[in-house]
């Protein structure tokens, strides 16, 4: 997707119109405070709300469990700072521990001046038929692996292992479907576990480090800063100097 850019938020109901067309596809748009000015039908009615207006102006803390609102509101504090999340896999595990697949997306929307005024994500729910396919049954059992045990050391070797794979096969797997190796993945479950500490809780970098699997504080901010383009200092301030305005 390109830059988003727009005069202004307003009329993003026609604007998006045809994002109600796509199936399993939830869509949003919220302005610079968390707020919704939009979002899809599929969206709203997942929520119980029978239309838009009644989902505009609330925030994440208003439709969903604090955990994941903290969490939603971590990544759109990113977002705002011109990150960009595209077609990020995720297993969200159920009661059950069956897990279902989406795929997630986030944007800034910039005014006619350049200037940041709210976000876009998507997120779609893979349904049971491309649940099926081979993409989503060759990576099931390491992604399910690594979300459990990123915090470990995990060695290529040991996720092969752990998933009665050879090392060839998994690299295989990762390269064709995900486009990047199993150790990138795994630093980046990791990066976005650290961020999600940093900007939600006072422990030291280093301890944040530590618990997310890095072997030390220059390492980490090394790949922090390479991921995200900011220094883990730096995000946090950025974060705190927004919460104070």
């Amino acid at each position: 997707m390109t830059t988003l850019k727009y005069s202004s938020l307003a009329g993003a109901e026609q604007k998006f119109a045809m994002l109600d067309l796509l199936p399993d596809t939830h869509a949003w748009i919220k302005d610079t405070q968390g707020r919704f000015v939009y979002g899809n039908r599929l969206f709203f009615e997942r929520f119980g709300f029978s239309d838009l207006q009644e989902l505009a102006g609330k925030c994440d803390y208003d439709i969903a469990p604090a955990s994941l609102a903290e969490k939603y509101c971590s990544d759109d504090a990113q977002v705002l700072l011109g990150t960009i999340v595209n077609d990020r896999l995720e297993l969200i595990l159920g009661e059950n521990e069956s897990g279902d697949w989406f795929l997630t997306s986030k944007w800034p929307i910039y005014n006619l001046r350049d200037t940041i005024i709210g976000t876009f994500g998507i997120s779609r729910h893979l349904n049971k038929t491309e649940r099926t396919a081979i993409p989503f049954r060759e990576l099931r059992a390491p992604v399910d692996y690594i979300s459990r045990h990123f915090s470990d050391n995990i060695s290529v070797e040991s996720l092969a292992d752990a998933c009665n794979i050879s090392v060839s096969a998994l690299e295989r797997r990762f390269k064709k479907h995900l486009k990047k190796t199993p150790h990138q993945y795994i630093s980046e479950v990791r990066l976005d576990a650290a961020r999600q500490m940093l900007l939600e809780t006072r422990k030291p970098i280093g301890r944040i480090a530590l618990e997310t699997g890095f072997s030390d504080h220059s390492h980490f901010t090394r790949m922090f800063r390479r991921y995200f383009g900011v220094s883990p200092s730096r995000a946090r301030q950025r974060l705190d100097m927004a919460h104070s305005q």
